[in-house]
Parts: C-alpha cells; structure tokens; sequence
C-alpha cells in the first residue's frame, strides 16, 4: 500500500471543506504521528502525474488551507511508510508550519497584455513596482520565457486577514500598467515559501506527448 501525500498539519482541517475523493479517486485520510496530523490518499499503484490528477492534489491543498497552518507537499511525494519518512523532516515542516501560521500564498503574473508585443524592460519595471506596492518583504519572483515573451510571476506570502488590502496596495500598478497585464490569483497553499523536505521517493510518471489537432 502506498500513501500518496498531499502536506502536513498541526490540527485536521474542516472536513465541510475537503473534496470527497483525493488522487486516484481515493479517499482523503488523516493520520497523527507525533503532534503532527498527515493528510494523505492510500493507493495501490503509482499514481500517474496527469492533468486531472494534479488538478485534484491542488484542489485538496487549497481546501486543506483552512484553518491552518498547512505545510504543502509537492505532488508525487508518494512512499510506502509514513513514520520513516516524516522522522527527519520532521524539524523542517514544524519551522514551515510557524512561517506560514496565519498566511497564505498570492501569486501575481506580469506579461505582456498582448503576446510578444511589449519592451521587456516593462514588464521587469511592472513587476518591481508591483512588489514595492505590496508592502511585504517576503515575496519571491521567477522568471519565464524571454524577449518580448517574458513573462514574470511574483509570489507574496500574505496574512490571510490582508488579502484584500494586499489587493488593493497593487490595484493602481495594475490599472496603470498599460500594455502589461498584470493578474492576481489566490489565496493559495503557501508551497513557495515551505522549506523543501526532498525530492518525492518514487520518480513520477511521464505524460505522454499529445499531439496537436489539426
């Protein structure tokens, strides 16, 4: 039996809010281990890293969020025995469960309104300002594509009762962007700003290549 895990808590979430079935359209379980609660699915094989099924790890994070702290694991993370596996990180996700207590992940994507039709010096002076507007220290960026098709996605970790202000501090950046658009989501699970616990233990599955239609 293999347990495909979804992150880790310090109390069980609202169960009103979980989906009724996780990955593999198994049940969403809770195990306590040492003070910590483990939200998980058991399966008998592999799970296959698919659209539907990273749709449906997502979706159990986000419902899990609430109340919180929640401590988010990427998917894949999938082992045969929890104890073990939980016993060496287990420092690591209690220091993640107090940085992200009481805060959740706003995600920001500055590109181009149309595509590859803008400086791309706009779009890095956008985000800056974006991130400067915020108010918040701990944000972190990543940067995609390149040229006039780049694109930069910003990641704030925001107190979950300061969402709307948060929205409101970067509403005059975006209304002034011009030709960037600039396009808040969340709140979601706080997975950019967690310490990584590793790699998960079995390799996921490759997506076969779908061809395009014609």
């Amino acid at each position: 039996m293999l347990h495909h895990l979804y992150g880790i808590l310090e109390r069980p979430p609202q169960a009103s809010r979980l989906p009724a079935t996780g990955v593999g359209d198994g049940p969403l379980l809770l195990r306590r281990i040492g003070g910590l609660v483990i939200l998980f699915t058991p399966l008998d094989a592999l799970p296959r890293r698919t659209p539907y099924a990273l749709t449906r790890h997502r979706e159990v994070q986000t419902a899990a969020t609430t109340p919180g702290p929640f401590f988010p694991l990427p998917y894949g993370v999938t082992v045969t025995e929890v104890e073990p596996w939980l016993a060496p990180r287990a420092a690591a996700i209690r220091a993640g469960l107090r940085l992200v207590r009481g805060r959740v992940e706003m995600r920001v994507s500055v590109l181009a309104l149309h595509l590859g039709d803008v400086d791309p010096r706009r779009i890095t002076v956008v985000a800056d300002r974006i991130a400067e507007a915020s108010g918040l220290t701990t944000w972190r960026s990543r940067t995609t594509g390149g040229g006039a098709n780049t694109a930069i996605s910003l990641a704030f970790l925001v107190r979950r009762a300061e969402v709307a202000t948060f929205l409101a501090r970067i509403a005059p950046v975006a209304t002034h962007a011009g030709d960037v658009a600039v396009v808040p989501s969340g709140p979601w699970p706080a997975s950019t700003f967690v310490p990584p616990v590793e790699s998960p233990v079995f390799p996921a599955l490759p997506v076969p290549a779908i061809p395009h239609a014609v």
